[in-house]
Formats: C-alpha cells, structure tokens, sequence
C-alpha cells in the first residue's frame, strides 16, 4: 500500500471545489450502490424509510464477491476513472489504503457539512475514516464490539455455573481464562478451548494500537509482552486446536459440535452462529467481554462517496439515512447484525431485549457497554499492513516455541520495513 503523491494535490484541489459549492436542492434521479452479501439485506430493510423521505431517488445496489471482491472493483474503477458507484461500501481491512489512496469526497466540507456528527459517533470509528490530515473520505457505518462466545453447555459439562454473569466473574483476567479453560477443554477428546491461541493477541491489535501519535511503531510494551506469554501459555498446556485458519468448514463443524470452548470474536459474529455456523444451537451459546480489557473491536465497514460519483446529492443523502439516523441504522441492524457506530441509535428499546438464541441474554446491552467501555484505541491508515507483519511473527512464535520477547522484536522490525514508505508520506501529509 502506498499514497501516490498525486492524490494528495488532487484531494486539496477537490476539497476547495466542493468548499465552494453551493447548497443542494431536493435529491433526484438514481444512484448505485455498491456492497457484499448482506448489505443487501440492509438496505432492503431501509429503502422504504429512505424512499418516503427522498421520493424521488431510485436506489439500485450491486453485491461484490464479498467484501474482497468489492475493495478490487473499486480499486479497478479508481485507477481507469470510471465506472465508478455513487456510493461504495469499505470494510476496515482494507479502510486504511483507500484513505491513503484518495479518490473520495471529503465529507467533512460543504455541502455535506459531516463534521456535525463527529460527536454522535464512536471515536475510534470515525478517527478509521479520516486521513492523517482530518480530511473524512468515509462516513462510519457499523462497529464490531468484540466478546468471548462461549458454550454454555461444556461449562454445564464441566460442573460449572453457565450464566454470563458468572462466567464473567470466573474469567475477569487471563490467568483465570486460562484456569477455566483447563475444566472446560477436554484436549483428549478434541474438545478445545480456542480453535487458535493466536486469538487472544489478535483481539488486542485488531485494526489499532500499533503505532503512537507520532506513527512510530508502538508494540513493545507490556501488554503486548502478557497477552503473547498467555497464547503461548494455551498452546503449550495443548488448549488450542493448532488450526491453520479460520473461516472453513473444519472451524463450523467444530463449533456447532461442541469441541470449541470459545471463540474470541465482534459481535457481528452472533448472526454467523443463527445464520449457518450452528443454527441449531439455540440456548448453547452465551457471551462475555474480553478479560482485563472489555474495549475491543473486531470489524466494521464504512460507505464512501467517489469523487466522480455521477449523483453525490442523492449518494449523501443515502448515506445520511442510512448511517446518521437511528432508523437507518437500527433497521440495517435488526436486519444484518451490523452494530452501529451512530451512538443516538442505541436508544431504541431494541438494545434492552433478551435474545432467545443466547438463552435470553441482552447481548446488545453488553456490546453497547463494551463499545463505551474506558480505554482510547489509536489508529492509523498503517494498521492493517502492521496485524499482517504482527501477526506472522506470533503464529511464527507459537509454532516454533519462541520467546515472546523475540516475537516483540522481529515484529516490530517488520511493521517497521513494511509501514516504511506510507509513514514517510503521512508524515509529509501532516506538514502540508
């Protein structure tokens, strides 16, 4: 990933333009709408409300190839200069290139006039769609407040009280996490408690904190040093399943039968488990913040607006409805699990009710104190390239028996080599 230095006169230029721009009048015409698999779902939840305010808009959506195949169209259209959607969705591995790269409105200038509701938005998720230089070239959508999932049933199993409440109490650090997994993992029977022990550093470096305020990288702490000494700690006590990867029928056939004690995970997670991970297990799932440190997140995604998007009036007002009302989010949520990052939305009754697939939990009151939770995560357009380097160098230490300190080192060396070029030019994009 690398910012050519074009864009960066390009978007100046184009930040000037729209500054002068005069107010809009009433949005018309069509415009497209890009995405992956069930963002369609959403906006099929939300169109009526959009289309009683905005009558005169027609939205049509075209569904990528998943959330990769929908950054490479866009990365595609951006370089030929056309072909390209009114609205695009961005999901957060790949947030930071294209705000390095440019290519979008800057929403925070007239006539959009964004900035008005920075302070309605989780702070970390807006800071993700902004460059280093405060220009936001995406509008926050959802959020991935992360929880450990747990099997209810193995902690029955296992002699243990089941409820969220106590399983809380029973793992409120990893030390105790770890004590737990010794009942509830059954190793000689392919009954683990987590499919990878890469999980737990993973959650703490998941799209933040790699680098300080001055883009340095920022990984050689303590922290840093006890959550890799606690996955080591899982591996060699052979509590972890050793797997490869994630994401493939090996992983949901294991969860849905039992043999995975928890998985540390966002929040969007819950609608995998009803959807086709394990439909059928209602009431064996309950859920839990992350030990130690609750504010974690996993996921999320962005809309963004191109510069030559053929119908910006009618794309902003689409992606105002959606993303800064409380009923377009909370219908795109009830619709897809996509918990919003637009904090007014949580005052819908929604968030207090008991879900029936979690054995009645208010699981959407915990993620809503889990995104509030103290805590200031950083991040920068940098991260996603920094949790490949990191985490290659913790997979390396697990399989190979290394010193966590080791690890420390060659990962940040790596991210280092690796962030080089991009630090270099956000550097120079701060001082213009």
């Amino acid at each position: 990933m690398m910012l050519k230095r074009g864009w960066i006169v390009a978007l100046m230029l184009a930040g000037c333009m729209l500054s002068a721009a005069a107010a809009w009048a009433e949005p018309s015409g069509e415009i497209t709408v890009w995405g992956w698999p069930t963002h369609d779902r959403g906006y099929e939840a939300i169109i009526a409300g959009f289309n009683a305010k905005y009558p005169n808009v027609k939205v049509n959506w075209i569904m990528q190839t998943g959330a990769g195949g929908c950054r490479d169209s866009l990365s595609t259209a951006l370089a030929a200069g056309e072909g390209l959607p009114d609205v695009t969705g961005i999901e957060i591995n790949d947030i930071g290139r294209f705000v390095m790269q440019g290519g979008f409105v800057d929403l925070l200038q007239p006539p959009y006039n964004a900035g008005k509701y920075e302070k309605d938005f989780v702070a970390y998720k807006w800071q993700q769609g902004l460059t280093p230089d405060g220009r936001l070239l995406a509008f926050p959508w959802d959020i991935g407040p992360a929880s450990v999932f747990y099997r209810r049933d193995l902690f029955e199993k296992a002699g243990l009280p089941s409820d969220p409440e106590s399983v809380q109490k029973m793992m409120s650090t990893w030390k105790d996490f770890i004590e737990v997994s010794k009942k509830v993992a059954d190793p000689d029977n392919d009954v683990y408690a987590l499919m990878q022990a890469e999980q737990i550093p993973y959650i703490y470096y998941a799209h933040k904190n790699f680098f300080d305020k001055d883009y340095n990288v920022a990984i050689n702490n303590q922290k840093t040093l006890e959550v890799l000494q606690y996955a080591k700690q899982i591996r060699e006590l052979g509590l972890d399943a050793k797997a490869a990867q994630l994401w493939n029928e090996e992983w949901y056939n294991m969860l849905r039968n039992g043999q995975v004690a928890f998985t540390i995970i966002g929040c969007w997670f819950g609608s995998f488990l009803k959807s086709f991970v394990d439909p059928d297990g209602a009431g064996n799932w309950g859920m839990v913040p992350v030990p130690e440190d609750p504010l974690q997140n996993w996921g999320g995604s962005f809309l963004a607006i191109p510069e030559k998007a053929p119908n910006k009036e009618a794309a902003w007002a689409f992606v105002e409805y959606a993303l800064a009302t409380a009923e377009g989010q909370n219908g795109i949520f009830k619709a897809v699990d996509y918990f919003p990052s637009y904090i007014p939305a949580w005052q819908d009754p929604i968030y207090q009710e008991g879900d029936p697939y979690f054995g009645g939990q208010k699981t959407r009151d915990l993620w809503m104190k889990i995104a509030t939770s103290p805590g200031t995560p950083f991040t920068t357009p940098m991260d996603s390239v920094a949790e490949v380097a990191f985490m290659a160098e913790v997979t390396k230490m697990l399989n190979e028996n290394l010193e966590p300190q080791a690890a420390i080192a060659a990962a940040e060396k790596s991210i280092a080599e690796q962030t080089a070029k991009d630090r270099e030019l956000v550097l120079q994009l701060l001082k213009k």
